[in-house]
């Protein structure tokens, strides 16, 4: 047996030289699918869409009020004492139609009644308050171009444009393969001595859902090279996206890039970011593969780094801006080595004023881990941070789930 060497084959992109290498590389022919309305929350529109409706079809009140002729305030307010009800005005609620010859709305605040007479307190200009037809959805108008993820807001103008289904792209299917001898399903009660819980496939699991992919988890392979390669053939009918986890590495029965190296192509052995380095990215008979490191600690940050920029490019999404704040750093750290660093940090808010704690994968269970995890700061190689100083930290969630101290 050896250990393999690939750490000297090609680039080492650093995350977002990575997520470069991927949007110029990979490519997907999408196929379209119809789903109802009240199915399409998170999907993502596969072609314009256009309204079938104008809206408002008639003027509208934009407040509660009454409607009045313009013309008999050319000269000021006038004298309202036999102004009647259907007459000289009507009464209009908020989104209500104002139909000929009423034209002006007066604000309910703006008028009172003393002894069953109507008495406009305030001089209105033509047209005021009133929502002209078109002027919240214009005939013919683009409701959401393509590659829209659909949100509930949209989802509502949507149903306000008459657009009961919807034209979407097919959701992306991602096969998974779990590698390793040592794995045993994470559905054992009890796992044999030595052996470790297959749960990575459950993570990947989630983040598929939460991208709008189709999992399809495959069985467990063991270190065997015919069986993996037997695994990614399987995988290469059935899926638009490979995942391969764990096997990337330099162990004695990593066969992963070996047999991408005879069967597919590889643009990445490994990368220039921590954790996660062992990841890898190829293409074997057509479709992308992510060769993921398989350390639960790895294999998160490889799916919320570069498993969701490949399902954005599937979706046609424009590259995602992260969210980020400055923080005060309340420790010094230093990597080693020559590869950058993500470091996996805690912010809190003391003072009225951001601090941001260091999170040790190697020191720390992984419940503690991810209970305290909210951000990451992203160190490039060669840096390092000491004690005080300012940096910037990528939150994970807003701003509002930051506790305080």
């Amino acid at each position: 047996m050896k250990y393999h060497k690939y750490i000297e084959k090609g680039p080492m992109p650093s995350r977002q030289s990575m997520r470069e290498l991927l949007r110029k590389a990979v490519s997907f022919n999408c196929s379209i699918e119809e789903v109802d309305l009240l199915d399409s929350l998170d999907r993502v529109t596969a072609q314009d869409i256009k309204t079938k409706r104008e809206l408002p079809n008639l003027p509208t009140g934009k407040m509660d009020g009454i409607g009045v002729k313009a013309k008999d305030f050319a000269a000021g307010i006038p004298d309202t004492h036999s102004w009647r009800e259907g007459c000289e005005y009507v009464f209009v609620n908020t989104g209500c139609s104002i139909i000929p010859p009423y034209d002006t709305l007066i604000m309910i605040e703006d008028v009172d009644f003393s002894k069953g007479h109507l008495i406009i307190k305030k001089l209105p200009k033509a047209g005021q308050l009133v929502d002209l037809p078109g002027s919240t959805i214009r005939r013919d108008e683009i409701l959401l171009p393509r590659c829209t993820r659909i949100t509930p807001p949209l989802m509502g103008l949507l149903a306000a444009g008459g657009i009961k289904k919807i034209p979407v792209f097919v959701k992306p299917k991602v096969a998974f393969i779990p590698t390793g001898d040592e794995l045993s399903p994470w559905q054992e009660e009890t796992l044999p001595p030595g052996k470790n819980a297959e749960s990575n496939s459950v993570m990947v699991y989630g983040f598929l859902q939460k991208y709008q992919a189709k999992p399809l988890i495959l069985p467990i392979v063991s270190d065997d090279r015919e069986a993996l390669k037997k695994a990614l053939q399987t995988a290469a009918q059935k899926a638009d996206i490979i995942i391969i986890n764990a096997g990337s590495s330099k162990g004695t029965k990593d066969f992963t890039l070996e047999i991408l190296e005879d069967e597919g192509n590889i643009l990445v052995y490994e990368l220039g970011c921590r954790p996660g380095k062992h990841s890898s990215f190829s293409f074997f008979r057509g479709k992308p593969v992510l060769g993921m490191a398989g350390p639960p600690n790895g294999a998160e940050l490889a799916a919320r780094f570069y498993l969701s920029e490949l399902i954005d490019i599937y979706y046609g999404q424009k590259e995602k801006i992260v969210a980020s704040i400055t923080v005060n750093a309340d420790f010094s750290f230093q990597p080693t080595g020559k590869a950058d660093f993500c470091i996996q940090a805690h912010v809190y808010k003391k003072n009225n004023e951001y601090y941001a704690e260091l999170l040790n994968a190697k020191t720390v269970t992984r419940p503690y881990l991810l209970q305290k995890c909210n951000s990451f700061i992203y160190l490039p190689a060669g840096q390092r941070i000491d004690a005080g100083e300012k940096v910037e930290a990528e939150l994970l969630e807003g701003r509002e789930t930051i506790d305080w101290r």
